[in-house]
């Protein structure tokens, strides 16, 4: 039987973010536990490709355990500071893919390298394509159910690189409701994706 799961404070993942620090490998565990379904869902948004989203959350992760100590409390909450990392980490990837795409297209093939590229593009992978679909849904879903408030604001902040200041002033609102919104609205997607990636309730 298992119970409700806890909610993460700011001050938990603070506490948790020190000791990753200093080598704690269960607060790394936890942090994760926590975190990387909504962190998962960033990824996907912005690269669409599912195993590039894996691979990129696979690398914030690697970096907030090699380089935890970047990690200043003074300039913001953890869970603000991972998905930033995580935003950036993925527009990386996607820019890098299309400059790869562009070379490609700029390439001059043979006509036998060209009907191999087309060969391999005809051969659609029917299970991988039902997979993205249903974690797009996913990800759809949970931030439907956010409100129209909640969800502009957390889209203009993690989506679009706003500052919570910046948010502010494009909404006219006062800086304290922005980040109310968002880290209620934060908390929903975390709740509502952590059966997407990375497990389920702890015993």
């Amino acid at each position: 039987m298992t119970g409700a799961r806890p909610t993460a404070t700011p001050r938990d993942d603070m506490r948790l973010m020190a000791a990753i620090a200093e080598g704690d490998q269960s607060a790394f565990a936890e942090v994760y536990q926590r975190h990387a379904a909504l962190m998962f869902a960033i990824c996907l948004r912005i690269v669409r490709e599912r195993s590039d989203a894996e691979e990129v959350l696979s690398e914030v992760f690697m970096e907030l355990w090699r380089r935890a100590e970047r990690y200043e409390p003074s300039r913001g909450a953890p869970l603000a500071y991972l998905i930033n990392l995580t935003r950036s980490r993925a527009i990386d990837r996607l820019r890098s893919k299309q400059r790869d795409r562009a070379v490609i297209v700029d390439t001059p093939q043979s006509p036998d390298e060209a009907y191999a590229d087309v060969a391999v593009d005809a051969q659609p992978d029917p299970l991988g394509a039902t997979l993205d679909e249903e974690r797009r849904q996913r990800v759809h879903q949970a931030l439907d159910g956010l409100t129209a408030l909640q969800r502009q604001a957390v889209e203009l902040s993690f989506l679009q690189g706003m500052s919570h200041s910046q948010v502010a002033a494009a909404l006219g609102e006062p800086l304290g409701t922005v980040k109310t919104r968002i880290r209620q609205g934060l908390l929903h997607l975390r709740e509502a994706l952590q059966p997407l990636y990375g497990g389920g309730a702890t015993p």
